[in-house]
């Protein structure tokens, strides 16, 4: 799946894909409206038990989202395990322990540290109008050190929302 995921972002980089084959289907964009809509599925699965986004973690994508536009996410919470949150904090030298304020008005889920129960959903829209490198993390107490979390770039370069894959280590 990430080698496909990196031929997308190949291509969408040499231009040879229309936008709609060149994202993943939880990720809408409307160019006119300059909107990029997710929508995120909290499951469980991840490395040593850890919920991941979508299937992701530890920052192995980067949603790229251009400078001025309205991100709104749609967050359903499919992990029966334990109680989740999606917060969107400004990236510094190390993750931290628990969420916090975002770093962007209004791009938190409800209960950022107590986190939301299995089956709850949640939509947030927020403007995406500071540059910046940011997390997209679960603001409950310990769970973004252990890898729940992806990266969000607000870049003023960006023409179009793209997906960034980062290379396994």
């Amino acid at each position: 799946m990430r080698r496909s995921v990196v031929l997308v972002v190949a291509a969408l980089i040499a231009g040879s894909l229309p936008l709609s084959a060149q994202l993943p289907e939880w990720i809408t964009v409307d160019t006119a409206a300059k909107t990029v809509a997710l929508a995120f599925e909290v499951e469980p699965g991840g490395p040593d038990g850890i919920a991941t986004l979508n299937g992701h973690h530890h920052g192995d994508v980067q949603l790229v989202v251009p400078l001025n536009w309205t991100v709104r996410w749609t967050w359903t919470h499919r992990d029966s395990t334990q109680n989740h949150s999606l917060v969107v904090m400004a990236e510094r030298e190390k993750l931290p322990l628990e969420g916090g304020r975002p770093a962007l008005e209004n791009a938190m889920t409800r209960a950022v540290l107590a986190g939301m129960r299995p089956g709850q959903r949640d939509v947030t829209t927020f403007p995406a109008d500071q540059a910046g490198w940011y997390w997209m993390l679960c603001g409950v107490p310990g769970h973004a050190i252990k890898g729940e979390w992806i990266g969000l770039k607000v870049d003023r370069e960006a023409t179009l929302p793209t997906l960034v894959v980062k290379p396994a280590p």
